[in-house]
């Protein structure tokens, strides 16, 4: 059976990274440009005493959020745990490498 290179570790890393910077596009922009006008498309008032109480919410990198009340979120709710996920995984794919590329090295070394 043939393990993956550190190559193949880091390219698939990468790939993850794209989905990461897709899944964050997603959640900045599902608000639209005008507030407002996006919540009443979805059929949703817009609270605007909920908004100033938490203005900090939608500029957030995690947990995204872009609220028009207490009760409904425009940041669709796959995108919070797909950000966490696909984190994990980055992170799991870069040790992946390094433990490949040490192996790798011990076992050219062991062999000389």
């Amino acid at each position: 059976m043939r393990r993956f290179g550190p190559v193949a570790w880091l390219a698939l890393a990468v790939a993850l990274s794209f989905l990461l910077g897709v899944t964050y596009f997603v959640g900045m922009f599902s608000g639209g440009h005008e507030i407002d006008e996006t919540c009443n498309a979805v059929g949703q008032p817009l609270d605007d005493n909920y908004r100033a109480e938490h203005w900090q919410e939608p500029s957030q990198w995690f947990p995204m959020h872009n609220k028009c009340n207490a009760h409904y979120d425009l940041v669709p709710a796959w995108v919070n745990p797909a950000i966490v996920t696909l984190w994990l995984l980055i992170v799991l794919c870069v040790g992946g490498a390094v433990w490949s590329a040490v192996s790798r090295r011990r076992a050219k070394r062991g062999k000389s």
